[in-house]
């Protein structure tokens, strides 16, 4: 058989291309339609302020280890400063610092930055901790918000609930539509 593909491979490529295809269609299924169909949701599991969260995949660019960075004179005490990532300049910002007033002490053994890009916005977000990915289906998504700190309340898009797990959904874009996060100046 393996002599017959290298055959059809030189002969005529294409044609060996679409049978491949056909081939991974008929052993793959029709999980990733069925999971569209049914509503399938990713989110980032992180903690807060002791607050499990979620935020939604799709407004998470990329979740990094904090690098070093540069502090920046008058400024907020949560904007942290500037962070290089692969050449670009990347705002840091204490998450917890902005919505609770108090900075994290910075441990970037365990903390995380979940990157959010978002009108125009690229920022680092620093977070306790990064739990893992979470998936549900578009009827574990709740509009009926767990009881959190309410300091969080003005970022929160719904939730998510799977048997006695019921976690609030964080918006870091929310955080776009908020001038006192746009204005970093102290």
């Amino acid at each position: 058989m393996a002599s017959h593909q290298t055959h059809m491979a030189a002969s005529d490529p294409f044609a060996y291309l679409v049978s491949i295809e056909r081939k991974g269609r008929s052993l793959g299924g029709q999980l990733p339609i069925q999971d569209e169909l049914r509503g399938a949701w990713k989110g980032v599991l992180f903690r807060l302020h002791g607050e499990s969260l979620l935020a939604p995949m799709e407004q998470v660019a990329e979740i990094v280890t904090p690098p070093s960075f540069t502090r920046i004179p008058g400024v907020r005490p949560w904007a942290l400063g500037m962070a290089n990532m692969r050449g670009n300049l990347l705002p840091m910002m204490d998450l917890h610092g902005f919505v609770f007033g108090e900075n994290l002490e910075f441990d970037p053994r365990r903390q995380r930055l979940l990157v959010m890009n978002h009108q125009g916005v690229y920022a680092g977000l620093l977070v306790e901790t990064v739990l893992g990915m979470k998936h549900y289906w578009r009827e574990e998504r709740l509009d009926q918000i767990p009881e959190v700190d309410s300091r969080l309340q003005p970022y929160l898009a719904g939730a998510c609930r799977r048997g006695d797990e019921h976690l609030a959904v964080f918006s870091p874009w929310k955080l776009v539509d908020d001038e006192r996060f746009m204005n970093i100046s102290a």
